[in-house]
Formats: structure tokens, sequence, C-alpha cells
């Protein structure tokens, strides 16, 4: 007798043999998934990367940066694309205050000490790829020159460097031609 209740459960609980969806439910789940996808996409190609034991200084600004090339100034070195381009002499008194000093050695500048050799010709040996590639880019301008050079560059700093540091990497670009700089800082989350 058991097992007839059993089978007669089952047969009650079949549905009818024809199932609609619910489409107006599936339809509001389709919605939300497109409308958080549609969020979390990103346009952006940047690919800004930080290095360890960089603090970068906060902002509110919830501009994207654009794309370009990245100087990256650490308590230790100086960093170009993902490349250690020089590190910063330590010296007695930074050793003792556990504070970084952000001091060059005379050999790594030139110019009364404004322009940074190993950093300009970074940036130099970069800008010459960059005319290169844009030569034989089918992009031309109105005249059908190739594209000028934009000099855009990203500065990512610790929030502990000097002014004088970052006008030295500053003029050090500059003479280069890079003339666009964008400050990379953390986003505060709102």
């Amino acid at each position: 007798m058991a097992f007839r209740s059993i089978r007669s459960r089952r047969n009650r609980r079949k549905l009818p043999g024809s199932f609609e969806l619910q489409l107006t439910s599936m339809m509001d789940v389709l919605v939300i998934i497109v409308v958080f996808m549609l969020k979390s996409y990103s346009t952006s190609t940047n690919s800004f990367t930080t290095v360890p034991g960089l603090k970068l200084p906060i902002s509110t600004s919830q501009d994207v940066p654009a794309d370009s090339l990245q100087v990256i100034i650490t308590p230790e070195s100086l960093t170009f694309e993902n490349e250690r381009i020089l590190d910063f002499v330590l010296t007695s008194g930074s050793l003792e205050s556990n504070d970084a000093v952000y001091e060059f050695k005379t050999s790594d500048t030139d110019e009364g000490g404004r322009r940074i050799v190993p950093l300009y010709d970074a940036l130099m040996k970069s800008r010459d790829k960059q005319e290169f590639l844009r030569a034989k880019s089918p992009s031309k301008d109105a005249d059908g020159k190739p594209l000028p050079f934009e000099g855009f560059l990203a500065i990512q700093a610790d929030k502990s460097v000097p002014y004088e540091t970052i006008r030295k990497i500053m003029y050090t670009a500059a003479t280069a031609g890079y003339r666009v700089f964008r400050f990379l800082a953390m986003k505060q989350e709102i």
C-alpha cells in the first residue's frame, strides 16, 4: 500500500502537457545582468601598474587617466615603463631617520643637477620608437604627414616625494619632448 501512495503522489506532481515560461521574470533577470555588466565594463585600455611599497596620494577626482607612458617614483628608485632606471642614493641621515631621501648620484645628473641622464636617455629612446612607429603607421594628418608626437607622461609618485625631485623629473621629461603630465593618485571610494 505504501508503494502505491508514493506512485500516486508522483503522478499528482506532474505538470500539465503545455508548460510556459514566465517571460516577465526572465526579462527582469536579464536586464539586471546587462546593467551589472555595463557598470563593471571598462572601455579603457590603461594598464597602470604600481610597485609594492608605493603610497599614492588620495584623490576625489573620478576622471579616468588617458593611456600614456609611465614614470614611477618610489622611496628606493625611479622606474620608467616597468624598467628600473636608477636607484636613489642612501645618505646616513636617511638611514638613521628611516625617512627616504631622494638624492641622485652626481653622474646621474647634468645641466647643474636639473636633468636626470638615465631618465632622459630612456625617454628619448621611447620617443624615437614612437616617432618611428608613427612614420610607418597608415594614420596621417590632413597634409599626409605622420601624426605629430604627443608627449604624454603619467607620473606615479610616492606621497613622501619632495617637490624638488618631481620638478627635476618634469624638467627632464620636458627636455625630451614630453610636455603633458598626468599625476596618478588613488581614487577615493565614495
